[in-house]
């Protein structure tokens, strides 16, 4: 392969993630676009956070009401491309992030706890005590949590 295709083929590549990239945020953004256009509601609140491993994360966009956090809507993507897709989650609806949701793997856990972090108005460590509690499902029990 001479110097000219290779130089095209790393231009190909390069444009390709940053118009997938770009696509993702767009993606991205619409979803929560979506979630606030249809849970405008007094006392509720928009948040997101994410939960990363070695090859996968996640992401969580919830709206919560902010006084309990009880959980009015969500939506998860879990994945280690850009072909990863938003999930309505019905089942949490009801729920309080507070307690443990069903079907979180620890990158989830991780991503809701990031997310409760980001509740405007209220100071607490929720990061440090889900990553923790990840730690310690993985036999890590030298983790310190933040108290």
């Amino acid at each position: 392969m001479s110097n000219t295709q290779s130089f095209l083929v790393i231009v190909a590549a390069v444009l390709l993630t940053a118009t997938s990239g770009l696509a993702q945020h767009k993606y991205y953004t619409r979803t929560v676009r979506r979630l606030a256009r249809e849970h405008d509601e007094p006392g509720c609140v928009l948040v997101s956070g994410r939960g990363k491993s070695r090859f996968r994360g996640a992401i969580v966009v919830l709206v919560l009401r902010k006084h309990d956090e009880q959980i009015r809507a969500a939506a998860v993507m879990e994945g280690a491309s850009v072909l990863a897709r938003f999930k309505d989650r019905p089942d949490w609806v009801g729920l309080s992030t507070r307690n443990p949701l069903p079907g979180c793997s620890p990158r989830l856990e991780a991503a809701v706890a990031d997310a409760r972090s980001r509740v405007p108005g209220l100071h607490r460590s929720v990061q440090g005590q889900a990553m923790r509690s990840v730690a310690l499902k993985r036999g890590d029990r030298n983790v310190k949590a933040d108290h």
